[in-house]
């Protein structure tokens, strides 16, 4: 539509995505990137100028957790790491195309978030920005069904390699933990803790000389006592949260990322066996909203991520996450907030994403309808996914 160039927006309604809104606000945009932001007439003058004068404009989405690799049902024999990446570039399009600007893959095996990754900001393809993990770090067999299929660790040593591995071969853009079982792991349970607290602590040490965040995949009050002893910075699901722990989390501006929309998902396929079955007979359903209740009366901080790539957790369905989140007491704002400034502040990229301010790139969403009316109005009423000041 436009080159993006240098470009002025005349936006209706302006969610900054911090919590705040400017009426009749308008944008300057300079090479895909936020140049001024005023109710006021820009200072500057623009190429192009676009009237939005009835419309939303908020900062694009940040689904910081998914799995980029999977498709759409568990596969029996897994694909070939060279179909898992072309698959992958098919499921970032289309959460882009759902108004996902970023995504964060929490846990592709060996190079395939990497190529991912790399083939969009090498402009190989359209896509979303990409953050990627690279592996999850694990203790043995601990998410394995056979040596070689995670990043396996065993020891203080051998974690520090693993993280410095990743961090320094790969340019991993953040470390993520396998701290306890997992629902989809027929011989652990989802609450035994796995990594030791030496482990997962030289892999944050690790991670913070980078900048890079730590993001611990845990159940159970174990797992994450563990996960706040090591010093991580996000907790990923999370059940079992505890005063003691809402405290600390708390204190030190930690995040948890609940991806409601995987454990809501699973409530729509029971009886149909494996992971969808193993939440209920886990116990973990039962804990999930009381949980997420529990953090937000709490003030924790709370993020978007969909687990997009777990067994019927689509890609192009991302934002509907945050209607489990209104559904569950945040309000739209809230919500709005948890899908842009918080998400990216669990993947430390809050000083160029996140909200519409001088300095950030530019991407945007243009909305036909008020999603703080109706937070479904973020997906229902998209016209618009702008991609660093480009119309798409």
């Amino acid at each position: 539509m436009l080159t993006g160039k240098n470009v002025e927006l005349k936006a209706g309604v302006l969610l900054i995505g911090d919590g705040r809104l400017l009426e009749n606000a308008n944008i300057g945009i300079k090479e895909g990137v936020i140049h001024e932001v005023s109710v006021d007439k820009l200072e500057e003058d623009y190429d192009d100028a676009v009237d939005l004068s009835n419309r939303f404009v908020m900062p694009g989405l940040i689904d910081a957790h998914v799995h980029i690799r999977y498709g759409p049902k568990q596969e029996t024999v897994p694909s070939s790491d060279e179909y898992q990446t072309i698959r992958g570039l098919e499921n970032a399009r289309k959460a882009l195309s759902a108004g996902v600007t970023s995504l964060g893959d929490a846990g592709a095996i060996r190079n395939v978030g990497f190529a991912v990754r790399n083939a969009i900001n090498d402009g190989l393809a359209v896509g979303p920005r990409l953050f990627v993990s690279g592996e999850m770090i694990t203790m043995t067999g601990g998410r394995s069904k056979k040596p070689g299929d995670r990043l396996e660790v065993d020891g203080e040593d051998s974690a520090r390699k693993a993280a410095r591995s990743l961090l320094m071969y790969k340019g991993a853009d953040f470390i993520k933990l396998g701290t306890t079982g997992a629902i989809s792991s027929a011989h652990t349970g989802p609450r035994h803790p796995q990594l030791t607290v030496p482990e997962m602590r030289a892999c944050t040490e690790e991670a913070h000389k980078c900048g890079k965040m730590v993001h611990s995949h845990c159940y159970g009050e174990a797992g994450i006592n563990n996960s706040l002893e090591a010093g991580v910075d996000v907790i990923v699901h999370g059940q079992s949260l505890n005063e003691r722990h809402l405290r600390l989390m708390k204190q030190r501006d930690m995040i948890l990322m609940p991806t409601l929309k995987t454990f809501c998902g699973h409530l729509e396929h029971l009886g149909e066996g494996g992971v969808h079955d193993r939440i209920v007979t886990t116990g973990i359903w039962e804990e999930t909203e009381p949980n997420f209740r529990n953090a937000l009366e709490n003030e924790i901080i709370i993020s978007m991520g969909t687990d997009c790539g777990m067994p019927d957790n689509h890609f192009g369905d991302n934002p509907k996450d945050l209607e489990y989140m209104v559904n569950w007491g945040m309000t739209p704002m809230q919500a709005v907030t948890a899908g842009t400034l918080n998400a990216a502040k669990s993947l430390a990229v809050e000083d160029k994403l996140g909200t519409i301010k001088p300095r950030k790139l530019a991407d945007l969403l243009v909305l036909k309808k008020d999603p703080l009316k109706d937070i479904r109005h973020v997906w229902n009423s998209l016209e618009y996914v702008i991609l660093n000041g480009r119309f798409l």
